[in-house]
């Protein structure tokens, strides 16, 4: 069975959208995934472009804390590079409180040239910082005191004050291919976490048998590792509207061009967007994304369930240039007419579809 999770990006399309209308859409959005039965919300957290207008995906977390009940709340990803591990410790235990224990952890080591150049981190020495990192924020969220010394950073003991929910880590996602983090996750048996990306089911199929095989060099079983995918979905009975959803994804491609180097290519914050070198025609990022009506949406989605096994599926559902309206529509009708044609494959937090429709 799957667990279901809402991803947000965030992005700011132009500079006619209102930062204050993404936040808006976001929180709404993450409160109807929440009547669904969506166990996770994630929020991406990025700097310095439109790609993404949340610097502090901690902030986010315990903004929808107040918001929302039930559903889990995490980052995706807190980039551990570019932070003060004994300071992340401190707010990882304080949101875990203002959550009410509903924290989950989204753990990477960064990728955008202009990102590690602006916080003045080396980026071949990301996946080193980010190990010392991981082992500081488990010796304070599992022992409530941190004493380390290690190549990049030195930290006397030092007592927490705060782990109101018990002297356990929450439950950890990592998102990289990289074998060193991944022989860390098997040790702790957390989570890896992939993209799907906009190449479709066979180059999906490539990434998890990458991430398997450094799961299994480390001593894992590849056949019970646990995994989760993220998606693009977008649920309409429109096809100009799909079409249009599939634009939005293929400017989600583009974007990693200008994100790879380390001065972007911009306007003010806004990236400069030009095809793909081997950019394929629209018509494949529709086909190769999950969108289009209802019963294709979960007849697709079915068939990766199938193929790929995920123990978790992340659903990036609102793409920037996608409106308010439109966005939540889709996420409506994927949660009273996607997830009913799922049943059987999809695991809801304790709620009923009646009660969210």
């Amino acid at each position: 069975m799957v667990k279901l999770g809402l991803f947000n990006l965030m992005g700011l399309y132009d500079r006619n959208t209102s930062p204050a209308s993404v936040l808006k859409t976001t929180v709404d959005a993450v409160k109807m995934a929440e009547d669904f039965g969506f166990d996770v919300a994630w929020f991406a957290e990025h700097h310095f472009t439109n790609h993404s207008i949340c610097p502090s995906s901690m902030l986010m977390v315990a903004h929808c804390a107040a918001e929302t009940k039930q559903i889990r709340l995490a980052p995706a990803v807190l980039a551990l590079p570019f932070y003060d591990p004994l300071r992340l410790v401190q707010e990882a235990a304080f949101t875990d409180l203002l959550t009410h224990g509903r924290l989950v952890l989204g753990l990477g080591c960064g990728y955008q040239p202009h990102e590690f150049e602006r916080f003045r981190v080396q980026p071949e020495e990301r996946h080193s910082i980010m190990l010392e990192a991981w082992t500081i924020l488990e010796q304070g969220l599992t022992a409530g005191v941190v004493e380390f010394s290690g190549k990049h950073f030195s930290i006397p003991r030092t007592e927490l004050s705060m782990r109101p929910f018990g002297l356990a880590m929450p439950d950890v996602f990592v998102a990289t291919s990289h074998p060193d983090p991944i022989a860390r996750m098997v040790k702790g048996n957390h989570t890896p976490f992939m993209s799907f990306g906009h190449r479709g089911l066979s180059a999906a199929r490539s990434f998890k048998d990458r991430i398997a095989a450094s799961w299994a060099d480390a001593g894992g079983n590849p056949d019970t590792m646990p995994l989760a995918v993220q998606r693009y979905v977008y649920v309409t009975e429109d096809r100009d509207d799909a079409r249009h959803a599939a634009q939005c994804v293929r400017d989600l491609a583009r974007a990693a061009v200008p994100l790879s180097t380390a001065d972007p290519t911009r306007d003010g914050p806004f990236l400069r967007l030009m095809p793909l070198n081997d950019e394929p025609p629209l018509d494949d990022f529709l086909d190769n994304a999950v969108i289009g009506p209802a019963s294709y949406c979960a007849e697709k989605l079915a068939g990766e369930i199938e193929a790929l096994k995920p123990t978790h599926l992340s659903c990036f559902m609102g793409f920037a240039g996608i409106g308010r309206r439109e966005t939540l529509a889709s996420i409506e009708r994927f949660g009273c007419e996607v997830i009913p044609q799922l049943e059987g494959l999809v695991e809801l937090r304790n709620t009923t579809l009646r009660d969210a429709a």
